[in-house]
């Protein structure tokens, strides 16, 4: 396994915080300051529903560049400088509802990847190596906690105005970090996809390739239902927890508690990667699950901190799986837009279908009545990993662990 340099290890770190602190500052209190400049509740929604297909959208496109032209670093470099120029446009245009309608879904199209390009750049400098890989992801969460909490402090005593401020701080932090790392072409060298590598057209036959192992279509699927059962909860939050007497102050306690927990976990990413899969895949699915029971019978916030808690256990432990099962399954050609589709479908693909939705029947039979919906949708994938795990622990209990093995 190889490790990387200090100054490498330095500058990946501070680029991924910059990013994570930058969605923090300024796309984490969008929504809210178009609110308190009169945007109505409905076309904020609208906005929110653009941004995410314009995200799904620019996975493909950001991911296919990267993969194409071999280079993440200047990519990067041209998504913070886009996003710097989308948050100053956005800002100052809150009197242009035409004007958001283009700005927002822009934004979504140039950050939301910005974050799985940034995760393929560190993977491809450390060639797989989930412990530095580990060690450096987690830190964005925690400076995410730190810097929602912090800053929305700040803004509700000094205005808005400290969206911009500190979000160009972190751009150009991010910029800086980003010019100074180095590329990673090195490791993505595939003799069997030779043409492509020199510089083959991409296209439906790209997306083919990247399909084309059995077990990165496995964790797609799972993907796919665990995002589609826990996407009106995320996207939903506040209303649940108005439900159950929570307010805005519990809204930022939530987000800390969601944000810190994720830290451990992925920072233990290399140990995470010695358990088997299936069992990876039993607690993708089955930590949702609880989380959506504990919401259903929530009487107070602490309920809902207490389901956000376990989910996030999960999600701590779903980024690492979900890198280290696209690393290992699609061609090191199709790497980047491997990773960037399995994060499109988890977030922003499920995000779009629950908007679709959720608020409808929320309004129509009730929130019993969505996380009903919600709890039907993921009892599949944990049906599906249930079942998996079974047959294959009486076919071979090593699968499992090394531990349990070397018990037997």
């Amino acid at each position: 396994m190889k490790t990387i340099k200090r100054r490498h290890w330095i500058g990946f770190a501070v680029i991924e915080i910059s990013y994570w602190c930058f969605h923090a500052s300024f796309i984490g209190f969008l929504m809210s300051y178009l609110l308190s400049k009169g945007i109505t509740n409905t076309m904020v929604s609208i906005f929110m529903a653009s941004f995410l297909l314009a995200s799904f959208v620019g996975s493909f496109a950001w991911g296919m560049v990267c993969d194409r032209f071999h280079t993440n670093r200047k990519v990067s470099i041209a998504c913070f400088l886009l996003a710097g120029v989308l948050m100053y446009l956005i800002y100052f245009s809150y009197e242009s509802i035409p004007m958001l309608a283009v700005l927002y879904p822009l934004l979504g199209f140039v950050c939301l990847p910005h974050a799985t390009n940034i995760d393929s750049w560190l993977l491809l400098i450390c060639e797989n190596n989930f412990s530095v890989y580990g060690k450096i992801r987690c830190l964005p969460s925690f400076f995410y906690a730190i810097t929602s909490v912090v800053l929305g402090r700040m803004i509700s005593e000094f205005g808005y105005s400290l969206m911009l401020s500190v979000g160009t701080v972190f751009l150009i932090m991010g910029i800086t970090a980003a010019a100074l790392l180095p590329e990673g072409r090195g490791a993505v060298s595939d003799k069997g996809n030779a043409k492509t590598e020199a510089g083959g057209k991409f296209g439906l036959r790209s997306l083919n390739q990247v399909f084309a192992s059995g077990e990165y279509r496995y964790l797609i699927v799972i993907l796919f239902l665990v995002g589609l059962a826990i996407a009106p909860v995320n996207n939903l939050k506040m209303p649940l927890l108005k439900n159950v007497g929570g307010n805005v102050s519990d809204l930022g306690i939530d987000a800390f508690i969601c944000a810190v927990v994720q830290v451990p976990f992925i920072a233990l990413a290399d140990r995470i990667e010695r358990y088997s899969l299936r069992l990876r895949y039993m607690l993708l699915a089955g930590l949702p699950f609880l989380n959506l029971i504990l919401v259903f019978y929530a009487a107070s916030p602490g309920a809902i901190f207490a389901g956000s808690f376990l989910y996030n256990m999960g999600v701590g432990i779903l980024l690492p799986t979900m890198r280290s099962v696209t690393e290992k399954s699609v061609s090191p050609a199709f790497r980047n837009l491997g990773h960037n589709m399995a994060d499109a479908i988890y977030s922003s693909f499920t995000g779009i279908i629950s908007l679709l939705y959720s608020g409808l029947v929320m309004d129509l039979y009730g929130v019993k009545s969505l996380l009903m919906i919600c709890i039907l949708i993921v009892l599949i994938p944990v049906l599906l990993t249930c079942k998996g795990a079974v047959t294959r622990l009486l076919s071979d209990p090593c699968r499992w662990g090394r531990k349990r093995c070397r018990r037997m």
